[in-house]
């Protein structure tokens, strides 16, 4: 027995020491290795150059197995890693074992980072050698390369000539997401993708803002996750073609998120997160990369009917009860390019009638109605939230159109979801150049028919709520918050930095001139001055005047 208890404890020492010597091994080998790569001091460079030096171009750079992004025009790779400083994944070639400069790689590394400098990496099989180049970013990559076009135009029946006359086309190739802040099964995603530009102005933008759809290896849809973002095969780029500071549609999207997740009335709408664009090779720039406002993303019902009013006809006209029953006879589901339906995807019979009915209750001139007929048609702690939170982001291109309907088959009501947050916290066009945004109170006709049916009742509901949101979601605390949140990622990652110098500061239009654009710090000092005008323009709501609006609806 005392042999046995000897032998036991023997064994125990034995695996004790083993372990440890495992662990000491571990810890020496990540002293010398990052990245799977090792980490070579000046000793073991000099012994790597020593051999023959060899062409680059057939040694590529992998990440976790996929080519990393590669901007052609500075023979450079990028490597999207953690913000934080860390390292994940591991580096491979086509050939040969890759080295790392010890005195460029083991610190430093956040420095580099923000800074967009460059840092070598080696590559040896014993027999010969060569040098890369790779930068790191601290936002996921989007890697794009094109296989085939098929060119299309637009309807110059719903366009202007200029528009109608570009060179349009459906390109289809194939993807690769990396994304180092994902878990191991979602770090890299791939697959097949049509895309193409996108947007009514953006159109004629230098930097193109993208529609991408997701397919499968026989071309049918392909729902995959996408950052977190959720499951979908349809997903867009933003291109943030006016935007200074990179981050308005991402705060605005944030607040109204912030607000959807505390009311049960409000629907979730955008979620977007950033990514930075390669197509065929090519450094784009920084996106916004967002799932588009669906079914699936609302989990809607059979019965449920959703419609997407994009923006209005160049004169600005109302579709009228002759347009609405057009489109029943001819079973359209879309408006030109101004307004459609989402869902259903087919047309059933009647599917226009609750579009038409919105029309006539809030955008008719002249209409009147009943506080009564307006609670029995539409959640109006929606409408409220809906109609402030757009005031509180100055969303100036937002009237009736920019936003999504939704009437619910489970109680009936209508409600809406904010969209396009492009011009917003001050930022807008040449048309509104004559108004002070400070203190100007965006025309709402949803507001302005409340307060016709009962303006006690609607000034009493509106200040209300106004205090309510100006105490939890709407505050000057939270869009610090939010914008410095994005300023502090988008600077630490290197990413600004590349997109301003490869754009400049929202430069990317022919027309400049007609965008007026904050940075960050304009940006709060905006907000600061409008909060003050909105928080006494709350207390005692009245209509605003109109005469200075010409883009309203007519």
């Amino acid at each position: 027995e005392g042999l046995k208890r000897t032998l036991r404890m023997l064994l125990l020492v034995f695996c004790v020491a083993a372990l440890a010597g495992i662990a000491l091994l571990r810890m020496r080998q990540d002293a010398v290795t990052l990245l799977g790569a090792r980490l070579a001091d000046a000793e073991q460079l000099a012994s790597i150059t020593a051999l023959p030096q060899t062409s680059a171009e057939g040694c590529v750079l992998h990440w976790n197995g996929e080519v990393l992004p590669y901007d052609s025009a500075r023979g450079v790779y990028c490597l999207p890693q953690p913000l934080d400083g860390s390292a994940t994944g591991s580096l491979s070639t086509t050939w040969g074992r890759v080295y790392l400069p010890a005195d460029q790689w083991a610190q430093g590394r956040q420095d580099a980072m923000a800074e967009g400098r460059t840092l070598e990496v080696y590559v040896s099989d014993g027999k010969r050698w060569c040098r890369l180049e790779v930068y790191l970013s601290g936002v996921p990559a989007l890697v794009v390369h094109t296989q085939r076009s098929v060119p299309y135009k637009l309807d110059p029946q719903y366009v202007s000539g200029t528009m109608a006359s570009l060179d349009l086309a459906f390109n289809y190739g194939e993807y690769t997401l990396f994304w180092p802040e994902g878990n191991s099964r979602s770090q890299t995603v791939t697959g097949n993708i049509e895309y193409h530009w996108r947007g009514n102005t953006n159109l004629l933008a230098n930097k193109k803002a993208y529609r991408l759809n997701l397919l499968d290896a026989k071309g049918q849809p392909d729902a995959k996750d996408l950052l977190g973002l959720g499951e979908d095969a349809d997903w867009f780029l933003l291109n943030f073609a006016t935007d200074t500071t990179r981050a308005r549609d991402k705060v605005a999207w944030q607040l109204w998120q912030q607000m959807a997740q505390q009311n049960d009335h409000d629907l979730p709408g955008i979620q977007a997160e950033y990514v930075e664009l390669y197509l065929d090779d090519t450094y784009v720039g920084l996106y916004g990369i967002a799932r588009p406002i669906s079914r699936d993303s609302l989990q809607l019902s059979a019965n449920d009917l959703l419609y997407k009013w994009r923006t209005m006809p160049m004169d600005r006209s109302m579709p009228t009860a002759e347009t609405f029953a057009s489109l029943e006879e001819n079973e359209s589901l879309s408006w030109g390019v101004w307004l459609e339906v989402v869902w259903p995807k087919t047309y059933t019979e009647g599917v226009w009638q609750p579009m038409a009915d919105y029309v006539d209750l809030y955008y008719t001139p002249g209409a009147q109605t009943s506080w009564q007929k307006l609670e029995s048609t539409t959640n109006l702690d929606n409408l409220l939230d809906v109609s402030l939170f757009r005031q509180f982001v100055c969303a100036a291109d937002n009237f009736s159109y920019n936003q999504y309907f939704l009437q619910s088959s489970a109680d009936g009501l209508y409600y809406r979801i904010p969209w396009d947050m492009d011009y917003t916290f001050g930022d807008y066009y040449d048309e509104f150049y004559s108004l002070d945004m400070t203190s100007t109170f965006l025309p709402d006709m949803e507001l302005d028919t409340l307060y016709y049916a009962d303006s006690g009742r609607a000034q009493q509901l509106i200040a209300q709520r106004w205090s309510e949101l100006r105490g939890t979601v709407l505050t000057m605390e939270n869009v610090t918050a939010l914008f410095g949140a994005a300023q502090d990622q988008l600077t630490a990652s290197g990413a600004l930095g590349r997109d301003t110098a490869l754009w400049g500061n929202a430069e990317t239009y022919p027309w400049e001139s007609h965008y007026r654009t904050l940075d960050t710090e304009q940006t709060l000092e905006f907000m600061e001055q409008r909060l003050a005008f909105l928080d006494d323009y709350m207390a005692e709501y009245t209509p605003a005047d109109r005469e200075a609006f010409d883009v309203l609806p007519k």
